[in-house]
């Protein structure tokens, strides 16, 4: 098992958990990855490092088994959000192997950071998307380091957003998402780990409706976000709903003291937002009563990862946390 470098006995996260803690730990200066739900969000959260889930496209992910995949994306971690705009600059891009990308643009996500967020920023912080609850320690962690987001010149509005009801999309997306990956596995499951295999027996009977349904979802929360970049330019709100937990559990059964039903729901708060197709970083804000990291996600308008990653930055520079 990998460890988490700020306490041996605790997950690193996943599912890019190694990459985390070998950035965690100084073994290496950057980490690539892919974010279906929150794998690169989730370990960089648990680990105390910056994590960028970008639009679709924006870097390529050919070659893939399902070129037309718009939940899965390519992106990176790194120690600063300075870092991660060196790695999107070296990596984004459209390419003729896949055809989700976005158009070639002169873009400088380096310069974007070093300049950091321009000044009457309207900012909002929702301290529970996903209405799964989230650890009150976390939730005032993440609302403290919102707060001083206004030293620099940023206004910070609490808000209550309840996008539980989008939940059931991402259970149906990643059904599809797995067939399509997994599609030479789909009779050989009695040879797969206990784990996968009960994933795709659970994926195989998902229907059509509920994938139109899911669709519907999408649709509804493209919309909603739509209205909220009216009235505001970036949104904040937890990472991870609780602290990083021992090694040798495969995930929490408890979130806020309200049980979980399957095994990715404690994570609700990170994949909820990846429906959306809205750039997301989770950049670490504070060290909680345990000295474990707290991670606080970015979220952005249509390929505004420019100003995450400023945003990112400023809350490093406001809220050090060290490394372990």
């Amino acid at each position: 098992p990998t460890r988490n470098p700020w306490n041996l006995d605790l997950t690193p996260g996943g599912s890019t958990g190694g990459g985390a803690a070998a950035l965690a730990a100084g073994m290496v200066a950057l980490a690539d990855g892919s974010d279906l739900g929150g794998s690169l969000r989730l370990p960089a959260s648990f680990c105390g490092v910056v994590g960028l889930r970008p639009s679709p496209g924006l870097v390529p992910t050919a070659p893939s088994a399902f070129l037309w995949d718009m939940l899965s994306v390519a992106g990176g971690m790194g120690r600063t959000a300075e870092d991660i705009a060196l790695f999107l600059q070296a990596t984004h891009g459209p390419s003729p192997d896949s055809p989700v990308s976005q158009p070639h643009s002169a873009r400088s996500f380096v310069e974007a950071v070093r300049q950091g967020p321009p000044p009457g920023l309207r900012l909002a912080y929702c301290h529970d998307l996903a209405g799964m609850g989230v650890e009150a320690a976390i939730a005032d962690a993440c609302q403290r380091a919102s707060r001083e987001l206004s030293q620099a010149g940023a206004t910070v509005e609490n808000i209550a957003m309840d996008l539980s009801w989008a939940r059931p999309a991402f259970d149906a997306l990643r059904a599809l998402q797995l067939c399509v990956t997994h599609k030479e596995r789909l009779n050989k499951r009695e040879s797969l780990g206990r784990n996968l295999a009960s994933n795709l027996e659970s994926a195989l009977n998902t229907s059509i409706h509920a994938l139109a349904l899911a669709e519907r979802a999408r649709t509804r929360l493209w919309q909603r976000f739509k209205g909220f970049f009216r009235r505001h330019d970036y949104l904040l709100t937890p990472c991870a709903a609780v602290a990083p937990f021992p090694v040798d559990q495969d995930y929490p059964t408890h979130v806020a003291g309200r049980p979980v039903k399957t095994y990715y729901d404690w994570f609700a708060s990170t994949y909820i937002l990846s429906l959306t197709g809205l750039p997301v970083a989770s950049v670490p804000c504070t060290l909680d009563a345990h000295g474990l990291p707290v991670g606080l996600q970015v979220v952005g308008p249509p390929q505004g990862e420019e100003g995450v990653l400023a945003i990112a930055q400023a809350i490093q520079l406001l809220c050090p946390i060290g490394l372990p």
